[in-house]
């Protein structure tokens, strides 16, 4: 089975990119982004709570799905996809900011992270100035957040705790807590005190 894969992938070389295959399964509560087509996939399994539901208030909305999808438009300039063009066409590109983000393994997602959490709150600012809210503004930007970090719940074995110190993405405490460590929005809102856990003084900022 190994080798017909590798078959088939080699027969794919020089050919032009196949822009309407999916290449994931639906079924999957997962998203990702495709440098080489410079397009991002969500299947219909990502498509439901904590991510999504007809019934959440769009606050919710922006803090979960919007998160992810912000998460995955980032990925396009991140380590690895500032290196292809709008066309998929690698560039070669230095951002040496881009180191500061640490663990080689998981650079890529914790850009993403921030970025994306960062991306999806500006455009949820940019929603409530053509849908204003029924919330206060303050209880409109703590939801924002509490939608974002319920998303990211989740119960680990040892093994699986283990098993993700080598892979991509950090575990998910982490990812929900380092976004927020460098976000000067809801150390403000939320009141933490500078140099704080959540308010370090020192912030990976990459985009303003």
């Amino acid at each position: 089975m190994s080798q017909v894969k590798i078959d088939i992938n080699l027969k794919l070389n020089s050919q032009s990119v196949d822009r309407y295959k999916f290449g994931k399964a639906t079924h999957e509560a997962t998203a990702l982004y495709r440098p080489h087509e410079n397009k991002i996939i969500l299947p219909v399994g990502i498509l439901q709570k904590p991510f999504f539901d007809a019934q959440f208030d769009a606050t919710q909305s922006f803090g979960a799905i919007g998160m992810v999808i912000g998460h995955e438009i980032t990925h396009g300039f991140d380590n690895s996809g500032r290196y292809c063009d709008c066309d998929g066409k690698i560039e070669t590109v230095v951002i040496e900011r881009l180191q500061r983000f640490v663990q080689p393994t998981s650079l890529g997602e914790n850009i993403a992270d921030n970025g994306g959490l960062k991306s999806s709150f500006r455009a949820y600012r940019e929603y409530l100035k053509e849908f204003p809210s029924q919330n206060t503004e303050e209880a409109g930007v703590k939801l924002f957040y509490f939608s974002y970090a319920r998303a990211w719940c989740s119960k680990n074995t040892p093994g699986q705790i283990l098993d993700k110190f080598w892979r991509t993405h950090t575990l998910e405490r982490y990812r929900v807590t380092g976004a927020l460590q460098n976000n000067p929005e809801f150390a403000r809102v939320f009141q933490c005190p500078t140099d704080s856990y959540l308010n370090p003084s020192k912030k990976c900022l990459l985009w303003e």
